[in-house]
C-alpha cells in the first residue's frame, strides 16, 4: 500500500511539473523571445559595423523586420538586412501560434544608439534596449 501511494505521489508531482512544459504555447513564446533578442542584437551590431542606420520595424504584433540605409549618412532604411549566413534576402522574425510581440518601431544610428530606449515584450518576457548605449538585454 505504501508503494502504491508513493508511486501515485511521484506521478502527480511529475505531471504537475511536466505538463505545462509540454504545451506548444510555451515553446512558441520562448522561440519568439529568443529570436527577437538575437535580431535586435544583430541589428545594433550591424549598425556599428556597416556605419549605417538600421531600422527595427514591428508590425501587427506578430512580426519584426530589419532594414538598413544603403547610403552612408542617410536615415532612410531602404534595403532589407540579410540574416547572418545570408540564407534569405531579409531578416524577419515571425511569431508562431499565439505568441505576440509588443513594441514601437525604432532605429539604431551608425554608432549603435537607438532612436529611443525601448522595453519590448516578446512572448510574455521583456527585452530592454538601453537608450544611451543601445545595449540589448
Amino acid at each position: 500500500m505504501i508503494e502504491l501511494v508513493t508511486v501515485i505521489l511521484v506521478v502527480g508531482v511529475l505531471a504537475a511539473v511536466a505538463i505545462p512544459r509540454l504545451s506548444s504555447q510555451g515553446f512558441d513564446e520562448q522561440r519568439l523571445y529568443d529570436q527577437t533578442l538575437a535580431a535586435l542584437r544583430y541589428a545594433q551590431r550591424t549598425a556599428v559595423a556597416y556605419q549605417r542606420t538600421v531600422c527595427a520595424t514591428f508590425t501587427g504584433g506578430t512580426q519584426l523586420s530589419l532594414t538598413y540605409a544603403s547610403a552612408y549618412g542617410s536615415a532612410t532604411c531602404d534595403t532589407s538586412l540579410a540574416p547572418p549566413g545570408g540564407t534569405t534576402a531579409s531578416y524577419i522574425v515571425t511569431a508562431q501560434g499565439a505568441a505576440t510581440v509588443s513594441a514601437a518601431s525604432f532605429t539604431f544610428d551608425p554608432l549603435g544608439r537607438p532612436s529611443t530606449g525601448q522595453t519590448i515584450t516578446a512572448g510574455g518576457r521583456n527585452i530592454v534596449v538601453e537608450g544611451e548605449t543601445g545595449y540589448v538585454h
